[in-house]
């Protein structure tokens, strides 16, 4: 049975690393049987989470924004690619927004909707990969996956790469994302 992948991409750049680098993941994944659904964060309206907890007394979310969508396509996934990259240690504005409304899975009625599922992470960075720094960003993902019983599957973090298209230039960086993207 092919599996359903979600890409979630946060970046706010468009055109930049995390963009080319999804691309590739795609690319190689096309004779696959994988059914692939990007949703590209910034060309949508997400709200902040208020903390009303209606998601934990009705199972729903009080917010009608685009989440909705975003929500339906996390129930049908089988895999989730949280793709972003790395802004001051953490993941970008528009990424964590998206991270706070998940607080809806966190409610015991909603979290067998999530519990169990693939979650990987793709995350292209400006700096050198430093294991103080780059810890934090991969605690942040290891505590939101715990929290969320999602199987963290693999991290995938491409350092040094800043300017648009930087990262094509590095032939690593492309092998990793055909390997994954054939792996799908």
């Amino acid at each position: 049975m092919a599996e359903n992948i979600l890409i979630i991409n946060g970046a706010a750049r468009k055109n930049g690393n995390t963009d080319m680098i999804i691309q590739k993941i795609i690319e190689s994944s096309l004779n696959k049987d994988a059914k692939i659904n990007l949703v590209i964060l910034r060309n949508k309206k997400i709200s902040d989470c208020i903390g009303c907890h209606l998601c934990h007394r009705k199972d729903q979310c009080s917010i009608n924004d685009d989440m909705i969508e975003i929500f339906n396509s996390i129930n049908k996934s089988d895999m989730i690619i949280f793709a972003s990259p790395i802004y001051w240690w953490g993941v970008t504005g528009i990424m964590k927004i998206f991270i706070d409304r998940l607080y809806f899975y966190h409610s015991s009625n909603n979290k067998s909707l999530i519990s169990g599922k693939k979650a990987v992470v793709v995350a292209p960075m400006n700096m050198k990969q430093d294991n103080y720094k780059t810890q934090l960003f991969i605690n942040f993902y290891d505590i939101l996956f715990d929290n969320l019983e999602l199987v963290k599957c693999n991290t995938f973090l491409f350092d040094n790469v800043n300017e648009k298209g930087e990262i094509l230039n590095n032939p690593d960086y492309i092998k990793q994302a055909h390997i994954f993207g054939k792996s799908l």
